[in-house]
């Protein structure tokens, strides 16, 4: 009898041990996904930036142009 209650305390120590690795690897995991939703943001917003410059340059070639064509060019 004693040698099942202490096959029974391994096994619910090695158990526990096994519930406190992966609760730490959970929390890296959800860490990890954190900064990579935070670097997710930091490119949108560059390509919003970035979008946004091209779209003035676009319109002021477009000016330059109609203006030329206005020229008679």
């Amino acid at each position: 009898m004693e040698e099942c209650f202490k096959r029974l305390e391994k096994r619910v120590g090695e158990i526990l041990q096994g519930y406190n690795s992966l609760r730490q690897e959970k929390e890296a995991l959800i860490d990890k996904l954190r900064r990579k939703d935070q670097s997710i943001d930091e490119l949108n917003e560059k390509l919003r930036a970035l979008d946004d410059r091209k779209n003035s340059v676009k319109a002021k070639i477009e000016r330059l142009i109609q203006h030329i064509e206005g020229l008679g060019f």
